[in-house]
C-alpha cells in the first residue's frame, strides 16, 4: 500500500515543474497545493524541489518493493515447505488401498511441482495483486478528484477489459487442469519405465517406452498450448483497448486544455496515469495463467488432503503393552471389491511363538491374510485379537512398532548398510548392529566390502545380490525385536546356496517370535510349528509338514509335485491351477 501511495505520486513533481515553473499557473497538488500556491519559492527552488521529490519517491519505493519482495518471497517459500512436509505426511499415512489404487509418479508430481506452482503464485501473485490493486485504486481516486469527467472518458475501456480477462481466464484453468493431470501421468509413466529400466533394457523395449511416453507427453503438451494460446489471444485484445484509452486520454485532454478546464500538467498526469492503469491490467492478465496453474495444483493437493485412510485409530485407542504374540481370528472376512470376497470365514489361534507358513496358489489370499495383523487392512466382517483384545482398539503407532517384515522384494533405502539394518530402530548401537548382522549371516559379506558397515546402498539395493540384499533385511527384523514377524516369500527368486543360508538366518528370527511365512517354494517351510492351506479365501487345510502329507490333500500333491524331477518349473502352474 505504501508502495502505491508512493507510485501515484511519481507523475506529481513533472505536473509541478509544467505548471508552475514552465506555466507559471497554479498547481493542484494533494495536500500542498494551498502550501505551494501562496509560497515565495522562486522557479529554480520549485524545480530542484520537484527534482528532490523525484528522487526520494524512487527511493522510497525502492525500499518498499525491496522489503515486501523479500518478506512474500519468504512466506511463499515457508508455505510451500510445511505444505509439502504437511502432503508427504498425511501421504504416508494414507492406507494401502488408497496407495494401490493411485498411480505413484501422479503423487509426486502433486508434492512437488502443483506446491512449487503454489509458491510461486504466493511469492509473485500476490505481489501482482496486491501492488497492482492498491496502485489502480490510488490512480482512479486521484483522476476522479482532478476532474470526474476526464476520469470517466479515461476509464471508458476498463469494464471491457476486465470481460476479457473474465472470458479467457477460465478457459486457461480448464486448459491448466488438463495440462497439470496429463503431467501427473507423464510423470507415473517415467517412474515406472525408470524403475523397472532393467526389464526393459533387457527386452529391448526402449522403443515402445519411448511411444507411450511421446503419447502422454503430447497430450501434456497439446493441453499446455491450448493455455499458451489463449493467454496470446488476451494480450493483444488489452494491448488494443489500452490504446485506444490513450486515445479518448490525448483528444479529451488536448480539448480541455484548449478550452482553458484543465491545464498541461493535468493531462501529463492522467496520461502516465493511463499509461500505468492499463499495465497492472496487462500484468493481470499474463498473470492468469500462472494462478490458475496454482488453483489447478491447489485443488490437485486439496483432493488427496480430503482423502482419509480406511485405517485409523478408533477413538480411545490406547498405546499397545509389549505383545506375547497371541494371536486369534474371530470369523474373520475381507473383500477389497464389496460383494467380492478375498477372505472368508477365517476362524484360528495362533500361540506365542509359533511358526506358521502359509501355502496357496496365486491368489489364495495369503498375503491379505497376514496383511490384517499390522492392520494395512481391516476385516470387513471379525476381528483379529492380540493379546486377547481386539487390535483395533491399539493405536497402529504402538501396534507396528512390535512387527517386523522381511518381504519377498526386499527394499533398501539409500544411505548405508548400517542406517538400513537400524532402520526400525535408529537409536542401535554398532555393537547391537553388528549383532543383528551376525545372526543374519551378513557379517561376513558386509565385512568384505570395501567400507563395511559404513558401504553406502545405491537406490533399492541394486549393487547387492538377492541373497544379500534378503540378509540385510532378515538383520533389520532381529535387531528390531519384536514379539511378531512377517515374513512375504523371502526366499523367492534365490539360489540353492542363498537360499540355504537366508533359511539358516530366518530360522535364528524367528526364534521366540511369533511367524507367518508366506512361501510357494516348501522347502522354506520346514522349521515351521504349522502349515496353513489357503484356497479361494478360506483355510482349506492345516497342521505340521507330516500330518498334511498323511492325508494326502492338496498340500501333499503340490509337496510331490515340487519334489519331482520338473517340479521347479512346473509348482507354479500347480499353484495357480
Amino acid at each position: 500500500m505504501l508502495d502505491a501511495a508512493l507510485t501515484v505520486m511519481r507523475p506529481w513533481p513533472l505536473k509541478v515543474v509544467i505548471d508552475r515553473v514552465l506555466s507559471h499557473k497554479a498547481s493542484r497538488v494533494p495536500f500542498l497545493h494551498s502550501w505551494l500556491d501562496s509560497s515565495a519559492h522562486t522557479p529554480m527552488q520549485i524545480l530542484w524541489g520537484a527534482c528532490a521529490a523525484t528522487f526520494l519517491i524512487a527511493l522510497g519505493t525502492g525500499v518498499f518493493t525491496y522489503f515486501f519482495t523479500r518478506t512474500l518471497g519468504n512466506i511463499g517459500q515457508r508455505f510451500a515447505f510445511d505444505l509439502r512436509c504437511h502432503l508427504f505426511a498425511h501421504l504416508q499415512r494414507l492406507s494401502l488401498r488408497f496407495h494401490d489404487r493411485q498411480p505413484l509418479g501422479d503423487l509426486i508430481t502433486r508434492l512437488t511441482s502443483d506446491t512449487t506452482a503454489i509458491q510461486d503464485v504466493l511469492a509473485s501473485g500476490v505481489i501482482i495483486l496486491g501492488s497492482n490493486g492498491c496502485l489502480l485504486l490510488g490512480m482512479v481516486t486521484i483522476m476522479l478528484w482532478l476532474n470526474w469527467r476526464f476520469a470517466l472518458a479515461a476509464l471508458s475501456v476498463a469494464p471491457l477489459l476486465f470481460v476479457v480477462v473474465l472470458r479467457y481466464s477460465s478457459r486457461i484453468k480448464v486448459a491448466a487442469r488438463q495440462a497439470r493431470l496429463s503431467t501427473g501421468l507423464l510423470a507415473s509413466l517415467a517412474q515406472e519405465t525408470l524403475a523397472s529400466i532393467r526389464i526393459v533394457q533387457g527386452l529391448a523395449q526402449e522403443g515402445q517406452r519411448d511411444e507411450l511416453f511421446e503419447t502422454q507427453g503430447a497430450n501434456s503438451l497439446q493441453a499446455s498450448l491450448e493455455a499458451v494460446g489463449y493467454q496470446a489471444r488476451v494480450a493483444p485484445l488489452i494491448d488494443l483497448l489500452a490504446a485506444i484509452g490513450l486515445i479518448l486520454v490525448m483528444y479529451y485532454g488536448a480539448t480541455r486544455v484548449l478550452a482553458g478546464e484543465l491545464s498541461t500538467g493535468d493531462v501529463v498526469v492522467f496520461f502516465a496515469y493511463v499509461t500505468n492503469l492499463y499495465a497492472p491490467m496487462r500484468a493481470l492478465a499474463r498473470f492468469s495463467y500462472v494462478s490458475n496453474r496454482a488453483v489447478v495444483g491447489a485443488e490437485r493437493i486439496v483432493e488427496v488432503l480430503s482423502v482419509r485412510s480406511d485405517v485409523v485409530d478408533r477413538k480411545g485407542a490406547r498405546p499397545a503393552p509389549r505383545l506375547d504374540g497371541r494371536i486369534e481370528f474371530l470369523d474373520v472376512a475381507f473383500e477389497y471389491v464389496p460383494g467380492q470376497p478375498v477372505l472368508s470365514d477365517i476362524n484360528l489361534t495362533i500361540e506365542p511363538g509359533e511358526r506358521i507358513a502359509v501355502v496357496g496358489a496365486t491368489g489364495a489370499g495369503k498375503t491379505t491374510f497376514v496383511s490384517l495383523i499390522p492392520r494395512f487392512y481391516d476385516p470387513a466382517r471379525g476381528a483379529v485379537l492380540i493379546n486377547g483384545e481386539d487390535l483395533r482398539n491399539y493405536s497402529l503407532q504402538s501396534l507396528r512398532e512390535q512387527i517386523s517384515l522381511v518381504l519377498q522384494d526386499t527394499l533398501l533405502f539409500s544411505g548405508s548398510i548400517r542406517d538400513n539394518i537400524a532402520f526400525g530402530r535408529p537409536d542401535a548401537t554398532r555393537e547391537e548392529i553388528a549383532a543383528a548382522a551376525v545372526s543374519a549371516n551378513a557379517d561376513e559379506f558386509i565385512q568384505r566390502l570395501p567400507e563395511g558397515y559404513d558401504s553406502h546402498v545405491a537406490e533399492r539395493g541394486s549393487t547387492l545380490s538377492g541373497g544379500q540384499k534378503q540378509r540385510i533385511a532378515i538383520a533389520r527384523a532381529i535387531l528390531r525385536d519384536a514379539p511378531i514377524l512377517i515374513l512375504d516369500e523371502p526366499t523367492s527368486g534365490l539360489d540353492a546356496i542363498a537360499e540355504s543360508m537366508v533359511i539358516d538366518a530366518l530360522e535364528r528370527a524367528s526364534t521366540g517370535r511369533t511367524t507367518f511365512m508366506i512361501a510357494h517354494r516348501l522347502s522354506t517351510v520346514r522349521f515351521a510349528n504349522r502349515i496353513l492351506v489357503f484356497d479361494k479365501g478360506r483355510i482349506v487345510e492345516q497342521g505340521t509338514h507330516q500330518q498334511l502329507l498323511a492325508r494326502n490333500g492338496r498340500y501333499a500333491r503340490l509337496y510331490h509335485l515340487q519334489a519331482s524331477p520338473r517340479g521347479e518349473a512346473t509348482s507354479e502352474l500347480h499353484l495357480i491351477g
